[in-house]
This record gives structure tokens, sequence and C-alpha cells, in this order.
């Protein structure tokens, strides 16, 4: 019996396990409702679920949600690429070459120590409060984790296989695209779904900042107009839209590297 069977037998199928994971989320949630509706909560602006529901059933039919959100994840996932691919570069020039990561590693280790929202006042006076400014910094806060998960997956190619490239006479491109990259990908497809979750909240810490449009913008503009049930509905929203760009993310690591999904459930002791 393979590891993934063993593991399934012993939590179940992955529908069940699911609904079992709804239990507390749901549980939580009525207890919320039975508590605003016996007048228990001690917060007189803290909205009901049904409030909260009603509020964005109101701005999905309204065009409003549906233009935020759209505006956040676009913005999300195009900073995500973008900072991905440089970051992607940067770790495989740092992991082969030996001469880069003694000349770069010291700087790489200063900026991905700064917090990545402390460059947001300087990417606003750059690029103003515009969907540039938002992009640039969903892009940086997505380089970091990349780079160095694969810098460290690139450096982890065993001496046997680069011996076999130079007898081989492998080119740079065939050695990046046939061992490095190949070695380094299960490191670097966690750290994607690291700086995908990075780039989200800082795309909508963005918006809050400094532009008027997208999830952020539309939490303070709730804020400001003393509607508590617009911003509860805007930010468990984006709880959901986070777990589904996760949930997506992980589908297509099933579909392009299976390998990496029996070695997740190996490590987890789970089959899901």
């Amino acid at each position: 019996m393979t590891a993934v069977a063993r593991s399934r037998r012993r939590t179940g199928p992955p529908s069940l396990n699911w609904l079992v994971g709804l239990i507390i989320p749901v549980a939580l949630i009525a207890a919320w409702q039975i508590a605003k509706s016996a007048g228990a909560l001690p917060y007189t602006n803290v909205p009901s679920p049904l409030q909260i529901w009603d509020a964005a059933v109101q701005l999905a039919g309204n065009g409003q949600l549906g233009g935020n959100f759209g505006h956040t994840i676009a913005v999300c996932l195009i900073g995500w690429a973008i900072g991905s691919a440089i970051g992607a570069a940067a770790g495989v020039a740092l992991g082969l070459s030996h001469r880069v990561w003694s000349y770069s590693m010291a700087s790489v280790d200063v900026l991905r120590s700064i917090p990545a929202i402390s460059f947001i006042p300087i990417a606003v006076i750059i690029f103003l409060q515009t969907t540039t400014m938002e992009v640039s910094i969903a892009a940086w806060v997505s380089i970091w984790p990349v780079a160095v998960s694969t810098m460290t997956g690139v450096a982890g190619v065993s001496a046997e296989h680069r011996e076999l490239a130079a007898s081989l006479r492998l080119n740079w491109r065939a050695q990046v695209s046939k061992l490095a990259l190949p070695t380094a990908l299960p490191k670097m497809l966690v750290a994607l779904r690291l700086a995908l979750s990075g780039a989200l909240v800082l795309a909508i810490v963005a918006e809050i900042v400094g532009n008027p449009h997208g999830v952020g913008y539309a939490l303070v503009n709730a804020q400001q107009q003393s509607e508590p049930a617009q911003m509860f509905a805007y930010i468990l929203l984006t709880g959901v839209v986070g777990l589904v760009l996760n949930g997506l993310l992980t589908l297509a690591y099933r579909r392009l590297a299976p390998g990496f999904h029996l070695a997740e459930s190996r490590r987890t002791g789970n089959g899901n």
C-alpha cells in the first residue's frame, strides 16, 4: 500500500474531510448570528452574518463587488507573474554561479529583509496613485521567496549530476532547463504559493494607501461611509478569493508536476 493510500485510509475520503473542516467555521457563524440577535455582542457596529450577506448581495447586484475584486485579482496576478519570473531568473543565477552569489547575496539578504509594505510610499512617489504602483508592489513582494527557494533548489543539484552535465558538454541553457529547474521545482512551487498570498495582501494594502480602485479602496470607502456590513463582506470574501487562488494553483501543480503532490502528501501525511 502506498503512502498516499495509507494516509487516505487514516483520514477518510477527501470530500468527507472537506465537509468536516467546515464544521468549525459554520458553528462560529451560527454562534455569531445568535449572539447578535440576542444583543449579546458588546460592539454595536459589528454586523450580523445575515447583514453581511445582504451587503454582499447588494454590492454584487450593483456591480461594485465584481469590479473591485476583478481589479485587485488582476493586479495581484500580474504582479505575481512578473515578480515570480524575476525571482526565478535571479535564483537560477545565484544557484548556478558562485561568482554571482558572492557579489550579490549580501544585497539580496538586505533587500528581502526589508518589509515590502515599507516600499509603498516610495512606489506612490514614483508611480503616483496608479495601477502600475500596485503591480510594482505585488511584484516586489513576489520576487524574494521565489528567488531564495529557486537558488536553494538549484544549489541542491548533486555533484554527480554536475559532472554528468560537464561530460555531456551541456550548454548553459540546457543545464538550466534539464538540470537546474527540474531539481529546484518542488521548492519553487512552494515559494510560488507564498508569493501569491503576499501579492494579494500587498495589492490590497497599496489600494488602501493610494489607489482609488479595488478592494482596498472599497474597504476605506465603506469605513468612511459607516457601512460596517460592506467592510466585513469585502474582508470575508477576500479570504474566499485567497482560498480559491491557492486551490487553483494547487490544481495546476497536480497537473503539471504530479510528483510534487505525492511528495507533499508524504510530508504532511494527507492525501488530499
